[in-house]
């Protein structure tokens, strides 16, 4: 007959190398998880650096438009300066060429030659 404290023996031998073996399932768990969290907090770093950096972005092409819009208003100034010279120019241009007539000029020309 088989004796009891053998079967006993086999027994918690049995639970025990069952225990040791969750346990280091555990602990490889617990490496699992820290791996995990690790991962996702230079995930986090990533993103916060990069959301540093959009900003960043934004804020010079915001200074870029502003220093656009016064150069264009600037443009702006200028052109109509422009524009009120040369009319200011054609009417002068306009009486001037008022004064004199045109085919008197021509005929002139024409008949020096």
């Amino acid at each position: 007959m088989i004796d009891r404290s053998k079967i006993d023996d086999r027994k918690n031998c049995v639970f025990k190398s069952a225990i040791r073996n969750l346990k280091s399932e555990i602990a490889m768990m617990w490496y699992v998880l820290i791996g995990l969290s690790l991962s996702l907090a230079c995930v986090v770093g990533l993103q916060f650096f990069y959301m540093l950096y959009l900003e960043r972005i934004s804020d010079e092409r915001k200074k870029r438009i502003s220093e656009l819009e016064r150069h264009s208003k600037q443009l702006t100034r200028r052109l109509a300066e422009a524009e009120r010279q040369i009319a200011d120019q054609s009417e002068i241009l306009e009486t001037m060429f008022d004064e004199y007539e045109e085919e008197e000029i021509w005929a002139d020309v024409i008949e020096d030659r």
